[in-house]
């Protein structure tokens, strides 16, 4: 059955429309998470540009990162290696994919109906699962979507259902399916990896710091006044080298690192907090391998300027951060960064 279905947007404009189906119906997100019946995520890409191989794969990797624990994402590492290489190119607009959970027998990937792979593993869902509906999902409007147990608008689950790819498409994606291998290292090399930085728990990172006692100038400044108002791209092309289990983790451990980092930097700003002013925000961060910032933009913002320019400041405050490890390649790095203001109770 239809739990939900939700929109992803970036810098206002719709990426996808995401689904959840369920045989047990929940509006709450651990019991969804816990659920050990038949279960299936869905995705249409709605974005005329579509979206490439590498910032599909990025959105999942850092979902990851944040929402899991260190030891889940070495445990995982090989099935995240291999479920990245399924995907063998660019997703364009009305490319519909699948991620089935079937108990006893794992958990299937597909697009636009032709199967690309299967992992054994049925935890591997529930971690994929956790970066829509856990602690630090893609926005916080996009879980509350996709847990309406059912009560779905019915001008957006008709636009879901109209979606289709073109016959031309299909027979394209066709030529991705086969045999996929993991390419991962060996795990005495992810081991090596994780040693050197412990990935942040859901729990340390799910909210700013609320620091009353620090005030902020009068007015909301405009979250542009100060970077450019669109961000600055690392590499995002279709191709790159292919991930292994010691460069994923690297990718990852340095992710929620960097967003732990920011989030202790983070406050509430006094005038929002007076004011009720509460929401999230998310914010894209490019690096250069020693860890400088070549730039910082919103890719969602919340209703609210003194928000959205915290959560710049934040970064700003953050820098500098620790050089790229040597396994991760190229001369820059791109990551995003959820935050969220919640009044306090």
């Amino acid at each position: 059955m239809l739990n939900g279905i939700g929109i992803h947007q970036e810098l206002g404009r719709e990426i996808f429309i995401g689904a959840l189906y369920s045989e047990s119906l929940s509006n709450d997100a651990n019991t969804l998470l816990r659920n050990k019946q038949p279960m299936r995520m869905e995705l249409k890409i709605v974005s005329p540009e579509g979206i490439t191989a590498r910032r599909f794969s990025r959105l999942w990797i850092e979902g990851l990162a944040v929402n899991s624990k260190a030891d889940a994402l070495m445990a995982q590492a090989d099935n995240t290696v291999a479920f990245d290489a399924m995907f063998k190119g660019r997703l364009i607009q009305n490319d519909h994919v699948k991620i089935s959970n079937t108990p006893g027998k794992g958990v299937t990937v597909s697009i636009n109906d032709v199967v690309l792979g299967t992992i054994k593993d049925e935890n591997f869902f529930s971690m994929l699962l956790a970066t829509w509906i856990g602690s630090v999902p893609l926005s916080s409007d996009y879980r509350d979507s996709l847990l309406k147990v059912g009560d779905i608008n019915a001008t957006l689950r008709g636009r879901f259902t109209g979606i289709n790819p073109s016959a031309a498409r299909l027979a394209e994606v066709k030529t991705w399916s086969g045999d996929v291998k993991s390419s991962a290292q060996a795990k005495s090399s992810a081991k090596a990896v994780a040693v050197t930085s412990a990935a942040a728990s859901p729990n340390e990172i799910e909210k700013p710091k609320v620091d009353a006692s620090t005030p902020v100038a009068a007015g909301s400044a405009s979250v542009s006044s100060k970077r450019p108002a669109t961000p600055v791209k690392a590499q995002d092309e279709d191709e790159g080298p292919a991930l292994t289990a010691q460069t994923l983790l690297a990718r990852q451990f340095y992710v929620s690192d960097a967003i732990k980092k920011i989030r202790s930097k983070t406050k509430y700003p006094q005038r929002a907090l007076d004011r009720g002013q509460a929401g999230s925000v998310r914010v894209a961060v490019v690096v250069d391998r020693q860890g400088n910032i070549l730039g910082a933009s919103i890719l969602e913002s919340s209703n609210f300027d003194m928000l959205n320019k915290e959560a710049l400041d934040a970064v700003d405050r953050s820098a500098p951060f620790p050089p790229l490890p040597e396994t991760v390649s190229g001369q820059r790095f791109e990551f995003t960064v959820p935050m969220r203001w919640t009044l306090p109770e």
